[in-house]
């Protein structure tokens, strides 16, 4: 077992050897070094400044180290392909998000990045020992079904439909089970599949409690695993309590870095699998280095995540406390009938069409919403529109997928989105009748004449 200083040791000398490959292949990277005064030799992260989701999206092709890739072919790919297994030139896997910063990322993984990944993620897999042990049909494929966003190259999806690939579709029978989708529809679906391993958005999950406890959901997962979102220990009793028997973890993992920590039994904190990263921790950020992933190289990326470490600096494991995430607000709307019905941050989240930036979902009434988004610079009129009737398409699809067709709603483009006065970050998703609310409430102050 590594020592934590063989550990560094090790991360520094990989760490090296993505700068010396991202100076011969990303033009980006090459200027910094140069910039910087960087030497390739002694160099350590602290050297490069700080990369964010805009810094990349605006120097995508400086940075993309396959030359075959350009920002242009990921956006005409993702465009034309919605399975989550097909893989660029055959190849790549392409995944994007918005999260809730609400701006569109492109990350790419080759099988090169993957195999560097898997060979230095030793502590991945320590959560889930002997949660199979006794399993009634113990020599028959380990049943997974994940809940959460499917039609599209989301990194949820995508990790579940990785698991069809190769010889572990030998061991694992993995399905999808949409989140958009009306919730009895899923239940008898579940009902039907009898999953070992349950994994879902937290919120998501709590639902699939609820059902389990009225005893509609009739199923017996060894695990349920949380992950999207932030993760209480009271969720996880509740999971727990809810799917008798089994044993429930929360994950922390994101599309830019995959797994980055997982739960410990008593719920209250979080083993962070740094073997493949190197944190750095602020007050209000993280700032992340992805050691495996060569094709999109992120040295120092800026994650908004707040982690708080619990070991003192130096110490391994580094143990943090268990609420990591930014709770998003849960769209809820009442369908034709009346009833009410939700739509998950996430289905909102990766909504991914050509040209589009950055938006936003501001709920406007029980059957009604606004939906700004912002375009790519210097995009013509002819293809604003275009990038205009795609946003209401998919927004329709949405609903109509949901059950909510009669929700009406309007999608301007506009310039920029506002962060929250208040809190001045950005907000996926805002209520807007809460903060008209609030605006009316703030006392007025008499100006004297």
């Amino acid at each position: 077992m590594d020592t934590p200083v063989a550990l560094d040791v090790s991360k520094l000398m990989r760490f090296r050897a993505l700068v010396r490959h991202a100076s011969v292949h990303a033009p980006y990277y090459s200027n910094v070094i140069r910039q910087h005064g960087i030497d390739l030799k002694t160099c350590v992260p602290s050297d490069f400044p700080v990369l964010t989701k805009s810094i990349l999206m605006s120097n995508f092709n400086e940075i993309v180290t396959d030359r075959r890739v350009s920002k242009q072919v990921v956006a005409d790919f993702l465009t034309r392909s919605s399975d989550p297994q097909d893989r660029l030139f055959n190849e790549l896997t392409v995944m994007h998000t918005s999260g809730t910063s609400g701006e569109v990322g492109y990350f790419l993984y080759a099988p090169a990045d993957y195999k560097r990944m898997n060979q230095h993620a030793k502590r991945n897999g320590r959560a889930f020992r002997g949660i199979l042990k006794g399993r009634k049909k113990p020599f028959s494929r380990i049943r997974v079904a994940f809940y959460g966003a499917t039609g599209g190259h989301y990194a949820g999806v995508t990790s579940v439909a990785s698991m069809q690939r190769g010889l572990r579709r030998l061991l694992i029978r993995a399905a999808a089970f949409e989140v958009n989708t009306p919730l009895p529809d899923v239940v008898a679906a579940l009902n039907e599949f009898q999953p070992d391993f349950l994994i879902g958005y937290t919120t998501a999950l709590r639902m699939l409690a609820t059902e389990q406890r009225a005893g509609r959901l009739r199923v017996a997962p060894r695990a349920v695993v949380a992950s999207g979102e932030v993760t209480t220990k009271s969720d996880l009793d509740a999971l727990s309590d809810a799917f008798e028997g089994a044993r429930s973890i929360s994950i922390y993992a994101c599309t830019e870095h995959m797994m980055l920590g997982v739960s410990s039994p008593d719920g209250e904190s979080m083993l962070l699998t740094d073997n493949n990263l190197i944190f750095e921790f602020y007050e209000d950020h993280s700032i992340i280095t992805n050691l495996f992933n060569f094709t999109i190289p992120m040295i120092r990326y800026r994650m908004s995540d707040i982690l708080l470490p619990i070991t003192a600096p130096g110490v391994r494991p580094i143990m943090i406390r268990n609420l990591v995430g930014r709770a998003e607000q849960i769209p809820t709307f009442q369908n034709s009938a009346g009833a009410t019905d939700f739509l998950s941050p996430h289905t909102i989240n990766e909504i991914f069409v050509k040209g589009v930036t950055r938006f936003q979902m501001q709920i406007t009434g029980p059957t009604s919403f606004r939906f700004p988004f912002c375009v790519e610079a210097g995009m013509d009129s002819r293809n604003r529109l275009i990038a205009a009737d795609a946003v209401a398409a998919r927004l329709k699809e949405i609903l109509r997928q949901k059950g909510l067709g009669n929700v009406a709603f309007e999608a301007p483009i506009v310039e920029e989105i506002a962060v929250n006065p208040r809190t001045r970050k950005f907000q996926l998703i805002i209520d807007q009748r809460k903060i008209a609310t609030e605006v009316t409430s703030v006392p007025r102050h008499k100006v004297e004449t």
